[in-house]
């Protein structure tokens, strides 16, 4: 049986309940059960939405970090962990990139195209492999590039779907979508992912299992019960203190 559908790394943030409105019904339209939205440090924030998707759409919110220096990029981690559902790290240099793999807190790591001193290589698929950190597989620039853009990017997807595959990474599967028409349904972004070797099953575990399991552990780390119910630490009254001294 396969679990509901998430594209967990849509960078397109509505402008307003009538904009978030029109972007969960067409989600819903697509068939997925939930979505996350990202948004940047100290960037636009998401507003939080208590409209009737709420009641069987899960919205989640991630935060996305983007930061050169390693020891700032510790430290982002570490104030926002808590306070968003997912955290993903844009990579780059090798440096960046093994450095957010070796640091907790983070769920996803996101690679831009095109780096020439970055990317994938065996050591992060190992470590991102050993920390259960998933790699992000965003097929956004294959619907938005064309011509030789498009035929690098592909290269590219393969030879990080290669080296996930040897070490057993977990993947997300995403449209990156930046805007309402970027956002493509399950089935296109299989047919999408085929382009560059995924198989049928890899692209549903990437947008079902894999998006779970980093929201339940992120939830169970963060006392979540269900949307709307949270549990806290039981406060014991200063008058009852001394009873269980």
């Amino acid at each position: 049986m396969v679990e509901g559908y998430y594209d967990l790394c849509i960078r397109y943030l509505p402008e307003d309940d009538h904009s978030m409105e029109r972007f969960l019904s067409l989600a819903t339209h697509f068939g997925f059960k939930g979505a996350g939205i990202t948004q940047v440090p100290n960037g636009k924030v998401v507003a939080s939405y208590t409209g009737p998707y709420k009641s069987y759409f899960d919205l989640v919110r991630g935060i996305e970090i983007h930061e050169d220096n390693p020891a700032k990029l510790h430290s982002q981690i570490s104030h926002y962990s808590k306070k968003f559902d997912f955290v993903i790290v844009e990579g780059g240099a090798d440096k960046l990139n093994r450095s957010a793999v070796e640091t907790a807190g983070v769920n996803i790591l996101s690679l831009p195209f095109g780096i020439k001193d970055g990317g994938l290589d065996h050591v992060i698929a190992r470590s991102a492999a050993d920390k259960g950190i998933a790699i992000e597989f965003d097929v956004g620039s294959l619907i938005r590039y064309r011509g030789g853009k498009r035929v690098l990017v592909i290269s590219e997807l393969k030879q990080r779907l290669m080296l996930v595959r040897k070490f057993e990474a977990h993947m997300v599967l995403t449209s990156g979508a930046r805007s309402i028409y970027d956002i493509r349904g399950p089935r296109e972004l299989i047919a999408l992912a085929s382009l560059f070797g995924m198989t049928k099953e890899e692209a549903i575990r990437a947008m079902t299992a894999a998006p779970a399991a980093i929201l339940r552990t992120k939830r169970n780390a963060n006392g979540f019960i269900m949307n709307g119910v949270e549990l806290i630490e039981e406060q014991t009254p200063p008058e009852k203190q001394e009873e269980f001294c």
